[in-house]
């Protein structure tokens, strides 16, 4: 199976055929913040607050087409910085603990691709999430599952073939 996330595209590349995956940078924050500040998720204008509960806040995420870039940069620091600030100012007074970037998956209409390679028939694709991998993961998982095993799939697999994506 190839579940490799941004790099899929380069791990496929090797079977002959290209699925056109692509990494996407996010950066994110992570504020030194006291319990209860912050009591719900908010998602706005493009971004989010989470709270823990040890009352860190994560502040996040640009969305940057920077290749397999996964460095840091002021400019996204000062838009999160602002956005949390203005959103909980409490945050603007707060120490930011930690600044890192990840890169996630994007496929080019957001809808992974989860199925058989076109190809070589036991290999199998599961990617392409962008930034709703953590809440898709079940399904996803499921219906590779279903194909694998000629259950009856949980959803339409025909949706996610990886050839119509690629």
């Amino acid at each position: 199976m190839v579940a490799g996330g941004a790099w899929t595209g380069r791990l496929l590349a090797a079977t002959g055929w290209s699925l056109p995956i692509e990494p996407v940078r996010g950066q994110m924050l992570l504020f030194q913040a006291e319990p209860g500040s912050l009591q719900h998720m908010v998602l706005a204008a493009g971004h989010y607050l989470i709270p823990r509960r040890d009352g860190r806040i994560l502040a996040g995420s640009t969305l940057e087409y920077t290749g397999f870039d996964k460095t840091t940069t002021p400019e996204a620091e000062a838009e999160l910085l602002r956005f949390a600030g203005e959103l909980v100012p409490a945050l603007a007074r707060a120490p930011v603990e930690h600044h890192w970037a990840g890169l996630r998956p994007g496929s080019p209409h957001g809808i992974p691709a989860i199925g058989r390679h076109p190809a070589l028939r036991n290999l199998y694709i599961n990617t392409g999430h962008f930034r709703n991998g953590v809440v898709m993961g079940p399904a996803s998982a499921r219906l590779l599952a279903d194909l694998l095993l000629g259950r009856e799939p949980i959803l339409p697999p025909a949706d996610y073939a990886p050839e119509r994506i690629g």
